[in-house]
């Protein structure tokens, strides 16, 4: 007897830190530059310079990850819902 398996969230995409892949590598990117320019000399004001570049990297990078940044310079909505009328 055949069964058949539901396969759920199938077209789900892979997060880490809440952020997509390609974003993700960004930020990471952007650490290790941070990484290495620290590594020329530590100072207090070096570090909380780097520390507030990279939270703002990150805070701006999860405005692009949720798609509001698109959807404000863009007029148009997607529809939620594809209508198929090839049946009549």
């Amino acid at each position: 007897m055949k069964s058949y398996r539901v396969y759920k969230n199938v077209n789900k995409q892979p997060y880490i830190l809440g952020l997509r892949l390609p974003l993700f590598y960004l930020y990471i990117l952007l650490v290790i530059i941070a990484i290495f320019l620290l590594s020329a000399g530590i100072t207090i004001f070096k570090l909380t310079f780097f520390t507030c570049i990279l939270i703002v990297s990150y805070l701006s990078l999860k405005k692009l990850n949720s798609g509001a940044f698109l959807s404000s310079i863009s007029n148009e909505r997607f529809p939620n819902t594809i209508i198929n009328d090839n049946y009549k």
